[in-house]
């Protein structure tokens, strides 16, 4: 079933981030003091998924939970669930880069990063909680 959601994310990925870009593009670009908070809210989610790459990579999933309690996995959660609208954001609202403002193209990165997210999901989750949701060392 993990396959299945892997293989799928990508393309379910481009299509949300491609209808989220649209809305972003055609209606949120327009009110300028909710797209700037829109962009600032981004940047923050957007470091605290550069920082928590950053840990996995040197820490693991599990010496993370270890070193920051119980809101590792709830800031891990909540940066899989805002990643990808914050991407949206930063690259479609402040229209500095006129190629990677289109919400298109904007669209597809989203769902690149998108894949990324899912299969850091499921690494940071069977680590934590094991296959299935035991044999892990916090199930």
């Amino acid at each position: 079933m993990e396959c299945f959601a892997i293989l799928f994310s990508f393309p379910g990925g481009i299509c949300a981030g491609l209808s989220y870009s649209l809305i972003l593009d055609k209606l949120v670009s327009r009110l300028r003091p909710v797209a700037r908070l829109f962009v600032g809210v981004s940047c923050v989610v957007l470091a605290g998924l550069a920082i928590e790459v950053l840990l996995l990579g040197t820490l693991g999933a599990v010496r993370c939970r270890e070193f920051l309690g119980p809101v590792f996995y709830v800031a891990h959660l909540t940066i899989f669930f805002l990643g990808t609208p914050a991407l949206a954001n930063v690259l479609v609202l402040p229209r500095k880069i006129p190629f990677l403002s289109r919400w298109y193209v904007a669209g597809v990165f989203c769902g690149f990063l998108f894949t990324f997210l899912v299969i850091m999901q499921y690494v940071v989750s069977e680590a934590l909680y094991g296959i299935n949701g035991v044999n892990g060392p916090y199930s």
